[in-house]
């Protein structure tokens, strides 16, 4: 999965070599790398938007959830993510628009192995987090009588999930790196990809392979663990007679059930195009597609869009989470009336602590 958001071997090289019956005007190292970063623009926007709206999203999950809810290992994993999504919003994404901007011109090895190697990180360690809470509500849905997860275990479990995602990642700093490419005219480009010293060997096609398991394996784990959710709950409804256990799954909040299913779905199905496309690249030993203008153009964008799974959580929240979005809902409330109608006294002196205050209601302060 690692090399998901490299540069795929579309051909670059071998529709590339030489002058066509000395036909084409020089064009530089640079031009060339101009010509291909526009092609790439799409994808530079789409990460641009990405970033706009996922720092501003998770900056408000933390403030809020931190300030308005009770100690619980929801309110943990839902800060945790946030975190997650908050440093790829802030380091991941701008470096892959930096490494699409500079498809030929990328130089600096150690900035395309580190960045290539925290963004490993963090996929990973999103994905073992949301297996975590699945595992979790599993429990308290499943098991309603056994002990539930204390924010101790739950923070124990987000460390080992960042010890993991780190070990399983750490070989990207040793394969990524520099990669020439023979462009147009007999000039050599130079792109963040699978390191020129091991691109011919094993070493990328292994450790992909490994990365594609695990992330398979994540799959599996989600799909058998909500479905014996959904289940379970299907059964909670039917056997309405036996009263013990109708208290004891009752005492779980369904919405935060349902908030969990809608944030492990958006994570398979924003990862389902890089899996398909890590898939092809692995088997085919990098090559994905014959090129062609569009190709060139929707193919990187495609496999980044699993960067919208690091976007659309506040989302949810904010459909999932009445109280949520009831602070949400006041806040740019009092922001309209600062902003567009300062004149009004009955908004003048309202605070935003205030307005966060006044929808600290009862119905939601059961997340568990």
């Amino acid at each position: 999965m690692d090399f998901v958001t490299n540069n795929y071997d579309l051909g670059i090289e071998e529709t590339s070599k030489g002058i066509m019956n000395g036909t084409l005007n020089f064009r530089s190292r640079e031009e060339q790398n101009h010509d291909a970063a526009h092609q790439r623009l799409p994808t530079v926007i789409f990460l641009g938007i990405l970033i706009v709206v996922g720092v501003i999203g998770n900056i408000i999950v933390l403030v809020v959830y931190t300030k308005k809810y009770p100690s619980t290992t929801f309110k943990f994993y839902i800060l945790s993510l946030a975190i997650i999504d908050l440093l790829t919003c802030c380091i991941s994404m701008p470096f892959e628009i930096a490494d699409n901007v500079l498809p030929f011109l990328f130089f600096n090895e150690i900035v395309c192995q580190v960045g290539r190697f925290l963004g490993n990180v963090f996929k990973m360690a999103s994905a073992f987090v949301i297996v975590v809470m699945a595992i979790g509500r599993y429990k308290k849905i499943c098991h309603p009588f056994s002990k539930s997860t204390s924010i101790s275990q739950a923070r124990l479990a987000f460390i080992f999930s960042m010890v993991l995602a780190v070990v399983f990642s750490w070989p990207t700093l040793l394969l990524q790196g520099i990669r020439e490419r023979n462009l147009k005219f007999n000039i050599t480009g130079y792109d963040c990809s699978i390191s020129s010293d091991v691109v011919h060997t094993d070493y990328p096609f292994i450790f992909s392979t490994v990365m594609f398991s695990v992330y398979a394996a994540v799959f599996i784990a989600l799909v058998v663990l909500y479905s014996l959710v959904i289940y379970t709950l299907h059964l909670h409804v039917k056997e309405q007679e036996q009263f013990a256990f109708n208290d004891n799954i009752r005492k779980s909040n369904p919405r935060i059930t349902k908030m969990m299913i809608a944030i492990t779905l958006a994570f398979i199905v924003c990862y389902v195009p890089n899996c398909i496309l890590d898939a092809i690249s692995t088997f085919k030993h990098g090559y994905v597609a014959p090129p062609s203008p569009i190709v060139l153009a929707t193919l990187p964008l495609i496999a980044r869009t699993f960067f919208i799974n690091n976007v659309i959580n506040p989302f949810i929240y904010l459909l999932g989470d009445p109280k949520f979005r009831n602070i949400i809902k006041q806040c740019i409330r009092w922001l309209f009336y600062s902003i567009c109608r300062p004149g009004k006294k009955k908004f003048k002196d309202f605070t935003v602590a205030e307005t966060m205050h006044l929808t600290d209601v009862k119905h939601a302060t059961s997340h568990s």
